[in-house]
């Protein structure tokens, strides 16, 4: 078993993974750190983590909450608020002003738009590979592609504009 999701951090996104090795034993990926604990169910909903291959006990207790939009997690004492990052909808990068924007820096695996297409808002527009995670990125908005920046092969650093789109206008405000 193996989720992963990414989230917003502190301003800066993050991307969170985490596989059940066997039994009670979990690979944990946050960024491009990467844990293994043995993880024990508590009663009160946390759970206790101890690290593998520690030689004296290093365990803590951690619990995880949704909140609205956001998600927190509580790690020795500190609680951390995770966030989806602005524009996602089951992919990501889209913004409500049609801007398509690097998640962070990776490598574009493919282009699936030219200029002068007509999309949809959850139409996938570029896909970007990031810290061994294939990112769908979508156009946030419907509307018709006004320009191109990503190139398939090439790297792009977070943040970059990879793909803009024009709102579609609505019926009323042709009228």
């Amino acid at each position: 078993m193996k989720t992963s999701t990414e989230y917003v951090r502190d301003g800066k996104p993050v991307a969170v993974s985490a596989e059940r090795i066997d039994g009670d034993r979990w690979r944990v990926r946050v960024g491009d750190r990467i844990y293994e604990y043995r993880a024990q169910a508590l009663g009160d909903g946390g759970v206790r983590l101890a690290p593998v291959g520690e030689e004296f006990d290093r365990s803590f207790v951690a619990y995880g909450a949704a909140a609205g939009k956001e998600f927190m997690v509580r790690v020795n004492g500190r609680t951390h608020t995770l966030a989806k990052p602005a524009g996602r909808k089951g992919g990501g990068g889209g913004a409500a002003d049609g801007t398509v924007r690097a998640p962070m820096t990776g490598t574009v695996l493919d282009v699936l738009c030219k200029v002068g297409d007509v999309v949809a808002a959850d139409q996938t527009l570029v896909v970007v590979s990031a810290m061994k995670m294939e990112h769908k990125l979508i156009a946030g908005v419907a509307g018709v592609v006004q320009s191109v920046a990503a190139k398939k092969g090439g790297t792009v650093e977070q943040g970059a504009v990879l793909a803009v789109v024009e709102p579609a206008k609505s019926d009323a405000a042709k009228s």
